[in-house]
């Protein structure tokens, strides 16, 4: 019987079956792919070597869904394509299958700092990865070329743009000779939506990528990607040449984002950012998108002046990395305001927000970017601040460009369109409208309800029938609104009417430029929802908007008659609407009252809190992002056991010998502080779930990992480390040398220092006589 869990927490339990095996759970889609049967298990004869690469090197002890079946594919050579939601997993599925064979796993990837930022994890669980870029040094591209040349490559994860795959013939020339020695393991494509022309975030280097298919026939090829629609997934099959590829997909549900759009007041989008940022997230990290430089420029401006440590990302700025920095390793940078330049090499864990100050080009890029929010699993918010006057700032730019096709112009309305009807369509779940867009639409439709700590806006409210109402409105834009550029059949009384001219004259205003009609029809609705009630018509086609461009480039956008005025006269269609709250009720509702915790919790908070700091401070030490020594979720995890025992420590997912070796002292001496507050109980660990026991390991003798053949299993003692090791200067995310000031010094391994009394299944905690033991912690100077 196998010893493995499946672990699914991206996907909501009503999604799952627990099947109980033994002393096992597995949990396990309720619809999978029936395809895929053939690579699930751990029968295969590389199934040894992952497991203990899963255990030793990542520190995991289960898999999530579709993870376990995408790695094997790979490993048996299948192309790959791997569709899943932002924290899903998507990065396991090549790096571990990179770890188990010789040879030498190329990763083409978009962004060089989300290059740098996996390269870093890597190199923080001791896997060789490395980058050739443009920025290299010639010495230091020389050395990998070096090294990729020898008869056992110590690199396993090659990382580089397309860009330098296409351009560079020295980079050509290496592959080819990995590929005629056999090590050419495996192509990957990271975000592989850029593929496609139909994607949001179309790049034309990637395009080209389809030529390694005809130079290297032999060599599997992965794809992975957060956001594909049906047609997207199609064309990136097609250009990447993958003619039978196992795909593989999750749920793109966010469990963990709270969905909501607010009704935006352009002129006061600033003091709506601060007050929300103020109420709900005064010290969090967050990212707030806007449209333009200019706005971004402004916007930090406005919450700096606020007390709000805030910086501007946009493409004009001379050095984005120094400032993209500052704020993922939140130093002096709480808030980023960002044009979509701010994009998919972001990969900090502990972003609680994302705020849209302006309306998304389309919806691929929302689900992306509201993506940054809650990579942690913890709850997050996505809050939109809409006005249908960015739709006009859009629709003008998109005109506006001269380099864009008409065909190309044509999907890019198309995609904003499908924008505006989300943020307008308030009858239907959130949640439920970004999952239908991506082609997912058996999604359990109360989900919102049955989860009211993530529950979107639009689940609150109820619709009615409006179809009279419309019936009124069609037939005084017939009579009075002249379509633009119509030279025939226009009468007396018509002229160029705007949405908001309509809206007036609707409610009945006393500035209204008509005062007959419709006027005063809609005098029972507010003004917030006759505006909304309008904009659902346009998106609906009962009217239709047409832009004028004056001759001082001001773009106009007069309403006409649409294609579906008549059906809505005869009676075939029928208007449904929902009333929402206005921005005033919404800006006076309450923060919900925080629950009286135990004196336990409290220490937990505290805890975490400390080791945050801790990670930190070694992290400027060590160079690297704090949050890639240990995630958010290990931290949590850490902080939740309260024990500094460190058998305890490595059951947990992300702990590793190799980290504790490396910080481990310091992590012990904190969590030391908080002994008292362990539950009972809590050192015993049944180590038969989740990992494979280790009785069986040490049988299997050959079968050992080539990454740990000069280990002694988990519990005995390890080779001591150096009395006084002191880290190198190493270099820092930004590619700058990190301060040589800072020093970490260790008196020996931390693994093995507490014999555990020996029981089956389960470990103990220390003896208080072997828990006494005296050990070196480092020490931090100048940090």
């Amino acid at each position: 019987m196998e010893s493995i869990c499946y672990l699914v927490d991206t996907i909501p339990e009503h999604e799952l079956i627990a099947l109980t095996c033994g002393t096992e759970l597995l949990l396990q889609r309720a619809h999978r792919n029936p395809a895929h049967d053939r690579f699930r298990g751990f029968s295969f004869p590389h199934s040894p070597e992952m497991m203990k690469i899963f255990h030793k090197k990542f520190g995991l002890h289960q898999f999530r869904f579709s993870q376990l079946e995408a790695i094997n594919a790979s490993l048996l050579g299948e192309d790959t394509f791997v569709l899943m939601p932002t924290g899903g997993g998507k990065s396991l599925c090549y790096q571990l299958p990179a770890c188990v064979f010789a040879g030498v796993t190329v990763v083409i990837s978009p962004l060089r700092s989300l290059i740098v930022d996996q390269v870093q994890k890597l190199t923080t669980l001791d896997i060789c990865a490395t980058s050739l870029s443009g920025d290299k040094k010639d010495s230091e591209a020389a050395k990998i070329y070096m090294q990729l040349s020898r008869k056992d490559p110590p690199i396993k994860l090659l990382y580089a743009t397309p860009e330098k795959v296409c351009a560079s013939g020295r980079m050509i020339s290496a592959l080819q000779n990995l590929y005629e020695r056999g090590l050419l393991a495996r192509f990957v494509i990271d975000e592989a939506h850029c593929v496609s022309q139909w994607g949001h975030d179309f790049r034309p280097d990637y395009k080209r990528l389809h030529e390694l298919r005809r130079m290297f026939p032999n060599v599997p090829i992965m794809a992975l990607t957060a956001t594909a629609t049906p047609r997207v997934q199609k064309d990136i099959l097609n250009q990447l040449a993958m003619t039978r590829p196992q795909v593989f997909t999750m749920s793109f549900n966010r469990h963990n984002l709270k969905y909501s759009v607010l009704p935006k007041k352009p002129k006061k989008v600033d003091e709506e950012c601060i007050q929300w940022i103020k109420k709900y997230y005064p010290r969090d990290s967050g990212i707030v998108y806007c449209l333009s430089r200019n706005d971004c420029d402004t916007l930090a401006d406005s919450l700096q002046r606020a007390g709000i440590a805030a910086l501007a990302y946009h493409a004009g700025l001379s050095d984005r990395e120094y400032v993209q920095n500052k704020w993922i390793n939140q130093d002096g940078c709480q808030v980023m305001c960002a044009t979509i330049a701010f994009g998919m090499g972001i990969d900090k864990p502990d972003v609680r927000y994302v705020i849209h100050a302006s309306l998304p080009k389309s919806v691929e890029g929302y689900y992306q970017e509201s993506g940054r929010a809650g990579r942690d699993g913890e709850i997050s918010h996505c809050v939109l601040f809409y006005s249908y006057s960015d739709v006009i700032r859009i629709k003008r730019l998109i005109a506006m460009d001269k380099d864009g096709s008409q065909q190309s112009k044509a999907t890019h309305i198309s995609n904003l369109h499908s924008m505006v009807h989300f943020c307008e369509n308030v009858a239907e779940c959130r949640r439920i409208q970004l999952l239908a867009y991506f082609g997912e639409h058996t999604f359990n439709t109360s989900f919102c309800k049955e989860h009211p700590e993530v529950i979107c806006d639009n689940c609150k409210y109820k619709s009615r029938n409006v179809t009279d109402d419309v019936k009124k409105i069609v037939r005084f834009v017939q009579e009075n609104c002249e379509k633009v550029g119509n030279r025939y059949g226009k009468s007396a009384q018509q002229n160029r009417l705007t949405l908001n001219m309509l809206v007036d004259i609707f409610l009945g205003s006393k500035s209204a430029r008509i005062q007959s009609g419709m006027f005063g029809v809609g005098a029972a609705y507010s003004k917030h929802n006759a505006e909304r009630l309008f904009k659902k018509l346009v998106l609906d086609s009962v009217l239709m908007e047409d832009l004028y461009i004056t001759n001082k480039g001001q773009a106009v956008a007069y309403i006409s008659a649409g294609l579906k005025a008549m059906s809505v006269l005869s009676g075939c269609m029928q208007v449904e609407f929902v009333e929402t709250e206005t921005a005033s009720s919404i800006r006076k509702h309450k923060a919900s009252v925080i629950e009286n915790v135990s004196k336990r919790e409290e220490m937990v908070k505290k805890c975490l809190q400390e080791l945050n700091d801790l990670c930190k401070k070694l992290g400027k030490v060590f160079g690297i992002h704090y949050y890639n020594i240990f995630s958010t979720a290990t931290l949590k995890k850490i902080a939740e056991t309260l024990s500094s025992d460190p058998e305890v420590l490595l059951q947990i997912d992300g702990v590793t010998e190799d980290k504790l070796e490396k910080y481990g002292a310091e992590v012990i001496e904190l969590l030391q502080k908080y002994s008292e507050w362990q539950l009972p109980g809590e050192g015993w660990i049944d180590k038969t779930r989740g990992h494979q026991n280790e009785e069986d390991d040490d049988d299997e003798g050959d079968t050992t990992s080539t990454y740990f053949r000069s280990t002694s299993g988990r519990g005995a003692k390890r080779k001591q480390g150096s009395y006084s090791r002191k880290p190198k200067r190493r270099k820092g995310a930004s590619g700058q040398n990190s301060s040589s000031k800072g020093s970490v010094c260790y008196s020996r391994s931390i693994v093995g220092l507490f014999p555990a009394v020996k029981r089956p299944g389960f470990m103990a905690l220390p003896t208080p006589q072997t828990a006494a033991r005296p050990f070196l912690k480092p020490t931090f100077s100048h940090l």
